[in-house]
């Protein structure tokens, strides 16, 4: 029997693979979930799933009023914000931080997430040369890093270069991508927008920029030769939205489908992490 606390900080572009892991580990679990804005997608996903869960503040984690179950297996969530992606510094700063505060409240941490443009950003490692608690994040078979989300989902940085030399101009999805894609825009785009506010029609006419913020990522594709979507099916998320999501996504994107070939998706990198998290508490 596992009894301890896991501490995860999650994105939630990945938050299905944790769902995943969850459900498929009959163990019974102690599930207390950091309330905040980003924690939206998977107090919904756990909802819809069934999986019982406490919500609780961060001020009364730090205030020591977070009681974990004696002698049971017991799981602190907190949620990263969609759009950190795009700004590798705060980002990594901003993990870190959650890190550090987390420390005295758990006996391990797992990272469900990317680098996302920190490359060289090995976590458990910064971790250990801390003095931290146990740590691990997404890795391949051999060890490698995930960089991001769709390394996460394809098993790893050397797939992922066959991934881009394979499928050219396309745009990546899988279904967490999928269900959180206005959530992820909006995050991503603060910048954007601001730019494209300050577009006169003039500008819109000489660019061929059609109105809106849909418009203006159709632009943004366009640059980047984009023509397709690679649909990749991990097998895992709202298998009953995914297929509807992600024509959504083409209609507002003008972009066509295509299915990824069978043996892209890859749940290695999530099955390795969950294992690796659970031998950090008692058994």
């Amino acid at each position: 029997m596992t009894s301890g606390v896991l501490g995860v900080i999650i994105c939630p572009m990945v938050d299905d693979n944790l769902l995943y892991s969850l459900k498929k580990d009959p163990e019974e679990k102690m599930i207390t979930l950091i309330d905040a804005g980003s924690a939206s997608s998977l107090k919904r996903k756990f909802d819809k799933a069934g999986i019982k869960y406490d919500l609780i503040d961060w001020g009364d984690v730090t205030a020591w009023r977070y009681q974990p179950v004696e002698g049971a297996f017991n799981i602190l969530i907190r949620t990263m914000d969609l759009g950190l992606h795009s700004k590798p510094d705060v980002l990594k700063s901003t993990i870190e931080e959650y890190a550090v505060d987390m420390q005295p409240f758990v006996d391990g941490i797992g990272f469900y997430l990317g680098t996302c443009g920190n490359y060289d950003w090995n976590i458990p490692r910064w971790c250990e040369e801390k003095g931290m608690k146990p740590s691990a994040m997404f890795c391949d078979s051999k060890g490698n890093l995930c960089h991001d989300c769709v390394g996460v989902n394809i098993a790893g940085g050397p797939k992922y270069n066959e991934l881009q030399k394979n499928f050219v101009g396309h745009l990546y999805i899988f279904p967490a991508m999928a269900n959180n894609y206005d959530e992820f825009m909006d995050a991503d785009q603060a910048e954007s927008k601001a730019t494209e506010a300050s577009l006169t029609d003039d500008m819109r006419e000489a660019l061929g920029i059609e109105p809106g913020r849909d418009g203006y990522m159709r632009w943004l594709l366009s640059l980047g030769d984009y023509r397709n979507i690679l649909k990749i099916d991990t097998g895992i998320g709202d298998r009953e939205s995914f297929d509807a999501d992600v024509e959504k996504i083409s209609e507002r994107t003008r972009l066509a489908i295509k299915d990824a070939p069978e043996g892209w998706a890859d749940l290695q990198p999530t099955d390795d992490l969950y294992a690796r998290c659970k031998s950090f508490l008692k058994q």
